[in-house]
């Protein structure tokens, strides 16, 4: 968690993934991040809407409870929530 709040303010938001072709690479489950969609191949972040809180992906690929810290470093973008869940992808 140290982690996640050092690098907080640097961080970018999820609409900056728009247009990006990338690639699942892992997660860490939690109830406030839905995957049942995501397939492990490579995919483009074509859409992102916002419900109140809710954050969707690609009309339901991902679905997000709440909006992410999103950090990119070297080719893997990082998701990360105060909750504590974290969704890993590799920008292709």
């Amino acid at each position: 968690m140290a982690t996640v709040e050092a690098h907080h303010k640097c961080s970018a938001s999820v609409e900056q993934l728009l247009g990006r072709q990338v690639r699942y690479q892992k997660h860490k489950p939690g109830r406030h991040l839905s995957l049942e969609r995501l397939s492990l191949g490579s995919f483009r972040i074509e859409t992102v809407h916002r419900f109140g809180d809710r954050v969707v992906l690609n009309d339901g690929l991902i679905v997000m409870e709440n909006a992410p810290a999103v950090m990119e470093r070297g080719g893997r973008i990082a998701l990360l929530f105060a909750t504590g869940e974290e969704l890993y992808l590799n920008a292709e």
